[in-house]
């Protein structure tokens, strides 16, 4: 396993801070708008119903996932492996589930010519939100290194101690934002978060590291807090403070 040391993310392509991220040293904020990142990135190569994506860069971004804000970016994605690596020929890769089986399976009985061409069409692979060309390199996240073929182990020995965020932990299937099992060590296939910083308009900038099914990183998130989140966090924290208080006044 390589150290600290051994990496050296000084001239990362990406970098992220603890809000926005550079991109070869231009500054780039999350709810900003769409035409803001084409400035810097350029245009997209496609334009799928997940995300709008540069092939030759390794990134794709999101503008759906925070609802009636649409043209402004709700995620970033950077992608260690692609529908061209071993895991995604076997179908492994979270967004691309069985996507060659469909394009290669021999059905018995034979699909009419029709329905065969849809599901075709549908799989084909300018319809995934994974790049032609995966990330090269590693990103400087925060400081320190994370890259193709890094476990959560690695990616956690780095951040102990930050003090606007913190390790990654394991998140369970309900994808609540609560690391349900706290596992910061074992590489599971699935998503682990950690957690981020109010950035822009007091909204998180929070982080997730995605893995397949066999323990390898997919890719990195960086994304910004949903208007309801923030709303419901705000109004959780307003409730604890008055309960804080009325204890304090016994």
């Amino acid at each position: 396993m390589k150290t600290e040391k051994d990496i050296d993310v000084s001239r990362a392509v990406i970098k992220i801070d603890s809000c926005g991220l550079y991109y070869k040293g231009q500054h780039l904020d999350l709810g900003t708008p769409i035409s803001d990142w084409e400035k810097v990135l350029g245009k997209p190569t496609r334009n799928t119903n997940l995300a709008f994506v540069w092939d030759d860069l390794g990134i794709a971004i999101d503008d759906w996932q925070n609802e009636g804000e649409r043209g402004k970016v709700a995620a970033v994605y950077v992608f260690f492996i692609n529908l061209d690596s071993p895991e995604g020929k076997a179908g492994q890769l979270n967004y691309a589930r069985g996507w060659k089986e469909i394009n290669e399976k021999n059905y018995d009985p034979p699909l009419p010519k029709e329905l065969l061409t849809k599901l075709k069409t549908e799989n084909a692979p300018k319809n995934f939100i994974y790049p032609f060309t995966a990330y090269k390199g590693y990103i400087n996240l925060h400081g320190f290194p994370v890259g193709a073929g890094m476990k959560v182990v690695e990616i956690n020995s780095y951040r102990k101690d930050l003090p606007f965020s913190g390790q990654f932990g394991y998140v369970d299937q309900d994808i609540d934002g609560v690391n349900d099992s706290g596992n910061t060590t074992d590489t599971f296939g699935g998503d682990y978060r950690a957690p981020g910083e109010e950035c822009k308009d007091g909204r998180l900038q929070y982080y997730e590291l995605t893995y397949t099914a066999t323990g390898t990183l997919e890719y990195l998130k960086i994304g910004y807090e949903r208007l309801d989140d923030y709303e419901n966090r705000k109004e959780r924290d307003k409730d604890r403070k008055a309960r804080e208080n009325m204890g304090n006044d016994k």
